[in-house]
């Protein structure tokens, strides 16, 4: 569906170029040619080159694991890292000889075989083989690469090994927050800009979310924050990317969009969450200076979206939608101490209204992920509502039958409004 739509809107563009003559008939042709092609057919060398240098890397972590005691140790080394250089010195002519996707193969190769020697060295030398230090030198091993190289796979491997790395700090001491992993995170997150790389990009934003699930409980205890501020800040931070985001929209659109779509799952998942739960809540203290912690992505989002309002950049009735995700998730906090009961009705009625809100909000940016979404969202919160309200009030079988019937009437009204809207938010390709 997706190619198909491309194509549409791609026909009728060329149409245009050549009438306007920007665009011979020829080189229109073989752009609409080219486009036609299947993206698999054309990335599948690539992708059978990458997995192959990654199963390569894989045999060579699970022959020095199978602890080889016949080969001398002097030997061992000299293998591997020969095997190494000679992979880094292959990916030279390769790439000269118009084989990309092959030379950055036998780089992931050569960063494999580096972990490899890693391993191997904390074999003979009786390392402890969890030690995070390991894993950090090979996770710099493949940033450096990606800089010097311009290895997107190389970035990839990198940020997946600044994830075990902070996996395995955090597994050996709780208490503390990883702090460094960010430094490191930084960094991979600029060589995804500078390489253009959007799957590199994503990756770092997973890696983001991982690290505060990981995390979480240390950061809790270290800064003296209460849970229930922990998810007040989360969703304000989701809100801050969300406007920066906005503001870097012209710059870089592929990236803001991507931070942007990541930002309105977070927000919206953490703000459904402050709906459940109503008997358990209670005042709890915090540390006197826990709301200190709150104020500073408050003031974020504050001059975020005074930014993007005054450049511009977002109507202000969507600013004011933003801001009062903001508002309401501060407001529950003193309201699950004075009015627990109020909490799940009207939640759950901000909910659908800023569900209803963000497929008005995708429609006005043509943003066909904030539409599908805030359809998603209010989808889902009926089902939720109506499970968790008449499933107590109705007849078993009474309750499964008018929930089908729902569920079916809905599901096609929805469906019917989403395309509606999708073809209106891509100017009219359906």
């Amino acid at each position: 569906m997706w190619q198909r739509a491309y194509l549409h809107k791609l026909k009728s563009d060329l149409d245009l170029w050549i009438e306007r003559g920007w665009v011979t008939p020829a080189n229109a042709e073989q752009i609409l040619k080219s486009a036609e092609e299947r993206p698999s057919a054309r990335r599948m060398p690539a992708i059978l080159a990458v997995l192959g240098a990654v199963l390569i890397g894989f045999a060579v972590m699970s022959f020095v694991a199978a602890n080889w005691n016949e080969i001398p140790k002097l030997a061992k080394l000299i293998a591997i890292f020969v095997a190494m250089w000679a992979a880094w010195l292959a990916a030279i002519p390769l790439e000269r000889r118009g084989h990309p996707a092959f030379a950055q193969a036998a780089i992931l190769v050569g960063l494999g075989l580096f972990g490899g020697g890693i391993m191997l060295i904390a074999q003979i030398y009786h390392i402890v083989t969890d030690d995070p230090g390991g894993v950090l030198a090979w996770c710099i091993a493949a940033l450096a690469a990606t800089w010097l190289l311009s290895s997107r796979p190389a970035l990839a491997l990198g940020i997946v090994l600044a994830v075990v790395w902070t996996a395995f700090a955090v597994e050996l001491d709780g208490d503390t927050p990883h702090w460094t992993f960010w430094i490191v995170w930084l960094a991979g997150a600029a060589l995804a800009l500078r390489l253009a790389w959007l799957p590199g990009f994503h990756l770092s934003l997973i890696s983001l979310i991982v690290w505060q699930a990981i995390n979480a409980e240390a950061v809790s205890d270290v800064l003296a924050i209460a849970p229930e501020h922990l998810a007040v800040f989360l969703i304000l931070e989701a809100l801050a990317i969300w406007l920066a985001a906005i503001l870097f929209s012209a710059r870089a659109p592929r990236f803001a969009s991507a931070a942007e779509a990541y930002a309105i799952v977070a927000a919206f998942v953490i703000f459904w969450l402050l709906q459940l739960d109503p008997d358990n809540y209670g005042p709890e203290q915090s540390a006197a200076w826990s709301p200190f912690v709150i104020l500073v992505p408050v003031a974020l989002v504050g001059a975020l979206a005074f930014f993007s309002l005054t450049r511009g950049l977002l109507e202000a009735r969507h600013g004011g939608a933003i801001v009062s995700i903001a508002v309401f998730s501060l407001l529950w906090l003193p309201l699950r101490g004075t009015a627990p009961e109020l909490i799940p009705w009207l939640y759950a009625a901000l909910f659908l209204a800023l569900a209803a809100w963000l497929v008005s909000y995708g429609t006005s940016r043509d943003s066909r992920f904030a539409v599908n979404f805030g359809f998603v969202a209010f989808g889902a919160e009926v089902l939720w509502l109506y499970f968790e309200t008449l499933n107590t009030l109705l007849d078993t079988a009474l309750f499964f039958a008018l929930g089908g019937i729902l569920l079916i009437v809905g599901a096609v009204v929805m469906e019917r409004m989403r395309r509606r809207l999708v073809k209106q938010a891509e100017g009219g390709v359906s």
